[in-house]
């Protein structure tokens, strides 16, 4: 079973508006959502019409967007070029998330050469802020992509993310658990990741789950889920060490 990339390159959508600044609030903030509800209705030239005067104003995550727009061609012809320019604006702005798609460009080779190495250098600014970033450096790691291949390390850098609820992350770890990809092989630990990851709608966790399951007793089973249960009620970082622990 191979390992997936990062499927969400448009991490740009960001929900958060910090209204109590006041640059963020009334016009930013309505062109902003506008945008966004026209993205979600397939009008792109209004989701464009609403970020490209914020875009061409300076703002970072205005230009994200309109660069994800010319990178995918919604609403204009596809123009990696032009992608890579309000990217590489947002950027220098500070934005991750304009770090991360830089990044996925790279590492894919979308209208320029592939380059794990320049790839992994923007997942690893974005890393701090961007649960796909840490991801995608755990594959560069799993996979060998750019530079020397590290289990280990690739399995701490799944587990950041997992823990940030990143479902492909948590899938990965799954698998790790399951193969013995680097780590020991922990079938109920392989159980509870999956699961997981197929609660977090990871399309293809549900066949990781039945196949830890076949390796694990009934008692193991029945406190795994009741733990799982307890994990998506009280969140994933509070339940990590009873997680850890379990045999």
């Amino acid at each position: 079973m191979s390992a997936i990339k990062a499927r969400w390159r448009n991490a740009f959508l960001i929900a958060t508006l910090i209204c109590s600044q006041p640059l963020l609030a009334s016009d930013r903030e309505d062109r902003l959502n506008a945008g966004l509800a026209a993205l979600k209705r397939e009008h792109y030239a209004t989701a464009l019409r609403s970020w490209l005067p914020l875009a061409e104003a300076g703002d970072p995550e205005a230009q994200a967007n309109v660069g994800y727009m010319y990178e995918e061609g919604l609403g204009v012809s596809k123009q990696f070029d032009v992608a890579v320019g309000w990217y590489n604006k947002a950027a220098a702005s500070g934005s991750m998330q304009a770090k991360h798609n830089l990044g996925m460009i790279f590492a894919e080779g979308r209208g320029t050469s592939q380059s794990w190495v320049r790839a992994l250098r923007y997942f690893e600014e974005a890393a701090g802020d961007v649960p796909a970033s840490r991801y995608m450096i755990g594959y560069t790691y799993f996979q060998g992509e750019g530079n020397i291949q590290n289990r280990p390390r690739a399995f701490r850098e799944f587990m950041d993310a997992a823990l940030d609820g990143y479902a492909d992350a948590q899938y990965m770890i799954a698998f790790m658990y399951l193969d013995g990809s680097g780590i020991p092989e922990q079938p109920i630990q392989a159980y509870v990741w999956a699961s997981l990851a197929h609660d977090n709608d990871q399309t293809q966790s549900a066949e990781l789950v039945d196949a830890a399951s076949n390796r694990m007793s009934s008692g193991q089973t029945i406190r795994a889920d009741r733990l799982i249960k307890a994990c998506i009620t009280s969140g994933l970082e509070l339940c990590a060490p009873a997680i850890a622990a379990l045999e």
